[in-house]
């Protein structure tokens, strides 16, 4: 047998090791969801059910699956082939937050790339849902992908009958789409003083952009490369001198400096530049970089809490919300078992790594290394188990 199906096998033999005593997480009505999974040799395989969580157990001691996944989704027959008559009855809101979407992450390193998406995912759970949708606590699971990112659930009752419809609404609200400038005055216009979500991100941005402009030589320098040249800037800051129509006559200068949404009605043409300067400003700052199909696809399968990630063999592990700030996934969701053994591998190339709280800065070549390391390198082809 090649070389590389023999490190497979040993790959497999390791996955084993961790299923023969393995306990699913945190999966409600299990019965009810379609199961999934790849096998280490072979293509994806699924519409499969069990009754319960320890016949998911036995399920994954008996067919070591490299991935593991369940639906987002209940059925009342979620064995069947055809969607249809798999009957759906709901589904959890699903996001996925990993580099897939990053600007940049083909130049950053495995750890870099967790540290972003957390940001991205901090964002999401305490702004986004938790500040604007309103959803509590008790309403949201959150998961270490395994791999390269996280995943988060809503579990509320009001989300289950959501149509993929709905679902891109939540998600294209969440990524910040459909900010231009035209529609933006037009919506602050409809809104009364009391803003909130981005509609507040917005308006603060505009405040402190236009507050002390005239004094301000950065934010001169600034409104200078926006509009283009100097002629320009000095005409609009002769048109920012002028008085509104306001019975006190105040400079739209004045007022573009205030809180409150009065602003946008005196926003013109002129002021259009600007105003989409500041919106992608702000949608840099604040956007959410989630897996748009994931949210809005109502039958999704999502990875298996517990289960091991086949290109990291890293547990995909349930996070309290109260505990993530300080939640370091390449400490927290190594395999013990693993780690116990010191395993020989072929590094393909040199590699660095932090890992179960150890750092390995390591040569292309034959060495020898904890086993989780291995496993890990050795799932990431990186490296051959000899």
């Amino acid at each position: 047998m090649a070389e590389a199906d023999q490190s497979e096998i040993k790959l497999k033999n390791m996955f084993q090791q961790y299923y023969r005593t393995w306990e699913a997480g945190d999966v409600d009505l299990i019965s009810s969801r379609e199961i999934g999974f790849i096998p280490f040799f072979g293509s994806m395989i699924r519409h499969r059910a069990v009754l319960n969580l320890n016949s998911l157990s036995i399920f994954a001691r008996k067919n070591v699956p490299r991935h593991m996944y369940y639906s987002s989704a209940y059925y009342r027959r979620p064995e069947e082939k055809v969607m249809l008559e798999k009957q759906w009855m709901g589904a959890e809101l699903i996001f996925d937050l990993d580099a897939d979407h990053l600007a940049g992450a083909d130049k950053m390193t495995y750890s870099q790339i967790l540290e972003e998406v957390k940001r991205h995912t901090e964002r999401l759970v305490f702004k986004f849902l938790m500040d604007d949708l309103g959803f509590q606590e008790k309403d949201l699971k959150l998961f270490f992908s395994g791999g390269r990112g996280y995943h988060v659930h809503v579990v509320e009752d009001s989300v289950y009958p959501l149509s993929s419809d709905s679902r891109r609404e939540i998600a294209n609200y969440i990524r910040g789409e459909g900010f231009n400038p035209i529609d933006v005055k037009r919506s602050m216009q409809e809104t009364s003083d009391r803003l909130d979500g981005w509609k507040l991100l917005i308006d603060r941005e505009i405040m402190n952009f236009y507050r002390n402009l005239e004094q301000d030589s950065d934010k001169m320098e600034e409104l200078h490369k926006v509009l283009g040249n100097s002629r320009t800037l000095s005409a609009y800051m002769n048109n920012l001198k002028k008085s509104t129509n306001m019975p006190d006559g105040l400079r739209k200068i004045d007022l573009f400096s205030k809180p409150g949404s009065l602003k946008y009605r005196h926003m013109d043409q002129n002021d259009d530049k600007v105003l989409l300067y500041v919106l992608q400003r702000v949608k840099t700052e604040n956007q959410c970089e989630i897996d748009e199909p994931v949210t809005t696809d109502t039958h999704r399968l999502i990875r298996m809490p517990n289960s091991l990630h086949g290109k990291t063999g890293l547990r995909v592990k349930s996070i309290n919300i109260n505990d993530f700030k300080d939640f370091d996934p390449l400490k927290e969701t190594t395999v013990p078992q693993f780690s116990a053994t010191e395993i020989p591998v072929n590094l393909l190339r040199d590699y660095s790594i932090k890992l179960g709280g150890n750092s390995y800065n390591l040569e292309m070549g034959e060495t020898t290394i904890p086993g989780d390391v291995a496993v890990f390198l050795v799932a990431g082809k990186i490296a051959k188990f000899i």
